[in-house]
């Protein structure tokens, strides 16, 4: 398997571990010096932005994320996803483009886009 592949193969285990609220991988999967760049927030830390997965993937069942395209590149993969995820008898929904830096069969590095009005207009303004 090329590294693009076992690349995607870590991503798709990240978002398949979103999908099915597996904490302990998404955990496993960040290298512990990880940091992520959200589109309206900035740089936040890892444990910040697993704290916010975390808070999310407890309160919402079910939960889903389509990853609709992949493209792998040495140590980077871009993923266009959708998602999905119910709150009682309220669906947030959104689309996200994300870049995945890897490193050692980690996750060093992520960047995140979505429609930030999405966002708002289910949870409230992003805060930084």
């Amino acid at each position: 398997m090329s590294d693009s592949e076992a690349n995607k193969a870590i991503v798709r285990r990240f978002l398949g571990a979103v999908a099915d609220g597996d904490i302990d991988v998404i955990e496993q999967l960040q290298a512990p010096d990880c940091s992520w760049w959200v589109v309206g927030r900035g740089d936040i830390s890892r444990k910040s932005y697993t704290d916010d997965v975390r808070s999310m993937l407890l309160a919402a069942d079910p939960r889903r994320v389509e990853i609709v395209r992949m493209v792998a590149e040495g140590d980077m993969v871009a993923a266009e996803l959708r998602s999905e995820f119910h709150f009682g008898d309220r669906v947030y929904a959104n689309e996200y483009h994300d870049l995945f830096v890897l490193r050692g069969g980690q996750i060093v590095h992520g960047r995140e886009y979505f429609d930030t009005g999405k966002v708002a207009a289910f949870f409230g303004p992003m805060e930084g």
